[in-house]
């Protein structure tokens, strides 16, 4: 979100009043923050912070601010408010539909909310933004939203990934090392990949040497009740994005073996850095890879463990180095903003 309005400052062709519960801090010009209520002492996941969240954004937030004329809205989040009223046009960015496509791959809690507030928005927006092609075509067969109703506006690359390396930082890591985002969840298939990298690690050789870190909070509770983590294994936790950005660098390949993907920003800011990347067949992933990845199935691990050897060769990696630096200037946040002010402009005339 904070990207794109950065962009759409830069354009100096809107105006923008970015409505939020908690200061923003993004001092752009023609972008106007605005706090109606800051959000109460509340601790973080409790049902109490739930539903103070839930009537700021879906009752109190717009109604606090809206002129008597109407808005155009745009729901950067995927959600759009209870209320909005009929003289008001409004766009919604969706992301993805992984709660309808994997629910078990979800908290109960995040699905219940999902069912309660999609179909609001499905009903009342008058355009839909949404990341990639195949989440698009996920609306229309998963939601019935009209084709006629979608525009498919890319992600761009953060330019912090496409800077210059700066030497330090608070973690020291020797290569070779494989490098995995995410934490450990479901989601991100992280306890199949390290599977997968133990059984490579252990046909010896020069594989012995590798290790595999991963960065990330997430932690789901079955992997919490493991003794230890496979040999050559080490979750780093978080890493803010000038570390992240040296380990994309520095690492033999970057593996991303998700189950499911509405876009995969990891993807494009791996390339930009550099490293190969390896990552699933399945959601958008292989849209917004295209031929600059080697592809898996998330699913088997002897797959996965195909795609780390291959990563791995000298000649290969320096392939997929090549074709992703070329593959990520697609993706690009001025063209992202120059798009969604079209789509504006439409609701506005």
């Amino acid at each position: 979100m904070e990207r794109l309005l950065a962009a759409l400052s830069r354009t100096g062709r809107v105006n923008i009043t970015a409505l939020a519960w908690a200061p923003l801090g993004l001092d752009l010009p023609g972008v106007h923050e605005v706090l109606p209520a800051r959000r109460p002492a509340l601790q973080a996941g409790t049902l109490r912070a739930a539903l103070w969240k839930l009537w700021f954004d879906q009752w109190y937030g717009l109604r606090a601010v809206a002129p008597a004329h109407g808005v155009l809205f745009h729901g950067m989040d995927g959600f759009l408010p209870y209320s909005l009223r009929s003289r008001d046009r409004c766009v919604v960015t969706v992301h993805d539909l992984g709660w309808q496509v994997h629910p078990e791959l979800y908290p109960r809690r995040l699905r219940l909310l999902y069912r309660a507030l999609f179909p609001w928005v499905v009903r009342r927006a008058d355009r839909f933004i949404a990341v990639s092609r195949y989440t698009a075509d996920d609306l229309v067969r998963r939601a019935g939203v009209p084709a006629a109703k979608i525009d498919v506006v890319y992600h761009g690359i953060d330019p912090d990934f496409t800077s210059p390396d700066e030497p330090g930082g608070s973690v020291a890591v020797q290569p070779p090392y494989l490098l995995a985002v995410g934490g450990v969840s479901p989601r991100k298939n992280t306890r199949r990949l390290m599977e997968a990298f133990s059984r490579w690690r252990a046909r010896g050789g020069h594989r012995e040497v590798y290790r595999l870190l991963v960065t990330g909070i997430s932690l789901d509770p079955a992997f919490q009740e493991t003794v230890a983590l496979p040999a050559g294994v080490s979750l780093l936790g978080y890493v803010d994005k000038a570390e992240l950005r040296r380990l994309y660098a520095g690492a033999a390949a970057f593996v991303y073996p998700g189950i499911y993907e509405g876009f995969g920003l990891p993807i494009i800011e791996a390339m930009a850095c550099g490293a190969p990347v390896v990552t699933s067949r399945t959601g958008a992933a292989p849209e917004i890879a295209g031929d600059a990845a080697i592809l898996i199935d998330p699913f088997a691990v002897e797959s996965l463990e195909a795609g780390i050897e291959r990563a791995t060769i000298p000649e290969e990696a320096g392939r997929l180095r090549a074709l992703g630096h070329q593959r990520v200037r697609l993706f690009d946040w001025n063209r992202a903003a120059d798009a969604v002010i079209e789509i504006y402009r439409r609701l506005a005339g």
